[in-house]
């Protein structure tokens, strides 16, 4: 088994039950070698730090830091990255949750060198009603070359594969590059394809939460007349499919996979943001 240490970043908001959850979860990790990083993100009361200082006393591998001004949601994530210092890296969100073995089980799924990031099957949980849903997974495997395994994802758009457990090395573009925008987590994913394959284990050890009584897109910003900006996710896994090394025949295929997905995506998301801003009747 690998010994080697394992970042977990946390950011967090104003979410002291969820955090104490996350917190529960990654802290009985069967893989010991970790270090946890959390970042609150400047909450408006001190229920956060108190929840994280209560797991500090008794394990010394959590960290806390307290932002003084909000850094917003791409900073914080950003933040946690840049304080961890392990050879594999995952971000841990405060509303899901992980089986124990998570860790484990992921460190153990890289072999190859092109591997760049494990991911155990998942189910969402909607906390409201008590459901869970078994999550469709894209048909990914090792051998695959660049362009079917980028055609494999955007056949089956799976964002949650961000939180994966990732090679540290090869995220680093999201500290230097800086962007944020609408799907960022699924272009994320894209681009380390383009660079090497993602792991997809069989057991389902990780689970979404979903706090609301339906799963919510959250738009990066607001915008005048679309839900949702579809141009800048076009654009950044255009330039990657450009910048991968690809025939010709290759990159022309995976852009009409890429434009097919984006226009599904404007189906799927803009009905539902269009009946949102129609008046209600009274």
């Amino acid at each position: 088994m690998s010994t080697a240490l394992v970042s977990v970043g946390i950011p967090t908001y104003n979410r002291p039950e969820g955090l104490r959850r996350t917190l529960e979860c990654i802290a009985a990790q069967t893989y010991p070698n970790l270090e946890i990083i959390v970042s609150d993100n400047c909450s408006p009361t001190a229920e956060t730090e108190r929840v994280t200082r209560e797991f500090m006393a008794r394990d010394a591998r959590i960290s806390f830091f307290r932002q003084t001004e909000p850094i917003g949601v791409s900073g914080n994530y950003r933040f946690v990255l840049e304080r961890a210092g392990g050879e594999f890296f995952m971000w841990a969100a405060d509303d899901d949750e992980w089986d124990p073995d998570f860790v484990h089980q992921c460190v153990s799924g890289f072999g190859a060198d092109n591997i760049v990031s494990v991911m155990p099957h998942m189910r969402t949980l909607y906390r409201v009603q008590g459901n869970y849903r078994a999550a469709d997974m894209p048909q990914l495997a090792a051998a695959q070359p660049a362009a079917q395994r980028m055609a494999a994802f955007l056949r089956c758009l799976t964002p949650s594969l961000f939180y994966g457990l990732h090679r540290r090395e090869h995220i680093l573009f999201f500290v230097t590059e800086r962007k944020w925008f609408d799907f960022y987590d699924c272009y994320f994913v894209l681009r380390l394809l383009s660079k090497g394959s993602i792991v997809i284990l069989e057991p389902v050890l990780y689970t979404a939460g979903v706090d609301a009584p339906v799963y919510q897109v959250k738009a990066a910003q607001r915008y005048r007349f679309f839900g949702l900006d579809y141009l800048n996710f076009f654009r950044s896994v255009s330039g990657l499919i450009a910048a991968a090394g690809m025939t010709l025949g290759e990159r022309l295929w995976l852009r009409a996979k890429l434009a097919f997905t984006v226009a599904r995506l404007v189906l799927w998301h803009e009905p539902r943001f269009l009946w949102q801003r129609m008046p209600r009747w009274r």
